[in-house]
């Protein structure tokens, strides 16, 4: 008889991460932002919290970049799968569902602004990931 191995479910796995391997809860609050992440607003410009510095804002501007958000926002997703089987596949489906999860943020967050929430790829680089700017 062969018996197809049941996948377990994200709750057995969480369950499994914090209880079993003793990893800290916290790590349930930082998917949270990954997933659905937090916003600022800097000089009419919308970023993801996490990836904001006013250095990194300063130095884009400097640098005369007419889409300093495109650049700030961007998440390259390939570096989560380094060396893994199915690598690439992995961080091009990562980006995708981030995309339409962001999409649904920004719109949710901001309804009177209209932002385009974009997949960028590099294959001859190997990267993937994504970004937003608002259409101006």
């Amino acid at each position: 008889m062969n018996k197809k191995k049941e996948k377990p479910s994200v709750y057995s796995v969480l369950y499994w991460l914090l209880v079993d391997k003793k990893i800290s809860s916290e790590i349930i609050f930082n998917f949270l932002d990954f997933f659905w992440p937090k916003f600022i607003v800097y000089k009419g410009h919308v970023f993801l919290k996490e990836n904001f510095s006013e250095e990194k804002f300063n130095d884009l501007q400097k640098q005369n970049l007419e889409m300093v958000e495109f650049w700030m926002n961007l998440l390259i997703t390939d570096p989560f799968f380094e060396n893994e089987e199915k690598g690439e596949e992995k961080a091009k489906s990562l980006a995708g569902s981030l995309v339409d999860i962001w999409q649904v943020k920004l719109k949710n967050e901001f309804p009177d602004l209209q932002f385009t929430v974009k997949y960028v790829e590099d294959a001859e680089n190997g990267d993937y990931g994504l970004t937003f700017y608002q259409e101006i």
